[in-house]
């Protein structure tokens, strides 16, 4: 773009007299003569856009078509879902009361095999010498229910939900490892015997024991020797672990020596017996 020329006249113009005869400046007047211009510009530019905004309101129109028509859906839908997940629910406490009723069956059907066992082992000399021998079997193998000294551990989720503290499977999974360290002979979750076939596991939101879900405070009831246990606990790498989860998350912790513990036995368990072999090559 050139710069506009100054006519001749001007040159010899004196500046005094310049400024009081011209009032507006060339670039100034230059400036404006571009300005009259702009509007044929713009309309022009206008009449470009058009088709473009035009394609976009529609674009904008039919994502707002599909919106309002998945929320009507999804209306629509609501109370067939609310019905097949209410369904879903009765299914579920339905199946959870029948397993529930089968299990106590089962535990009093094992309860008169049982019975039924003992009446006839000690009906001899050398069946009472098997009973006894079963009953250290069952002890040690957590299918006999057992009675004695021990400690008492609770353990819970922390006071305060925002801190996050949670006791999870595995916290538990460390302090039954770290009793059976320090002695523990027996040891069971809330009534439920720890054997070497107990599962210890998250399912869902609840923690399992024996495949039975389990709601905080976890009470922990061990075997053992109640002088020395809570002191040798806090030694080992698993009661260092606990210490953490109390300082860190906030969980609560505490063992109480105990005179009588009683642990059941665990019922669905069967004891078999293998026998060595042939010498095969």
């Amino acid at each position: 773009m050139s710069t506009p020329r100054i006519p001749a006249r001007d040159v010899a113009m004196p500046l005094l007299t310049r400024v009081m005869t011209d009032t507006m400046d060339e670039d100034y007047a230059y400036i404006a003569g571009r300005r009259a211009a702009l509007p044929t510009d713009t309309a022009a530019g206008t009449r470009a856009q058009r088709p473009v905004s035009l394609a976009l309101a529609m674009v904008l129109a039919l994502f707002g078509a599909l919106l309002i028509t998945a929320a009507i859906q999804t209306h629509r839908n609501k109370p067939g879902a609310e019905r097949e997940r209410a369904a879903l629910v009765a299914q579920i406490h339905a199946g959870s009361a029948n397993v529930d009723r089968l299990r106590a069956r089962t535990s009093n059907l094992q309860s008169e095999i049982q019975d039924l066992r003992d009446a006839v082992l000690r009906s001899t000399d050398h069946g009472q010498a098997l009973d006894q021998r079963l009953q250290r079997l069952g002890a040690v193998t957590g299918t006999a229910p057992v009675t004695g000294s021990g400690v008492q551990v609770t353990v819970d989720d922390a006071a305060d939900s925002a801190s996050g503290g949670q006791v999870l499977d595995v916290d538990l999974q460390v302090l039954v490892n770290g009793l059976w360290a320090v002695g523990a002979e027996a040891i069971s979750i809330k009534g439920h015997r720890v054997t070497t076939l107990t599962a210890i596991r998250v399912a869902g939101e609840a923690i399992t024991v024996n495949y039975s879900p389990l709601t905080p405070p976890y009470v922990i009831d061990a075997i053992g020797n109640p002088d020395t246990m809570p002191a040798d606990f806090l030694d080992t790498q698993a009661g260092q672990t606990w210490q953490e989860l109390q300082v860190n998350y906030g969980l609560q912790f505490s063992m109480v020596p105990a005179d009588s513990v009683n642990l059941p036995g665990r019922t669905d368990v069967t004891l078999d017996f293998a026998q060595p072999g042939g010498g095969g090559s």
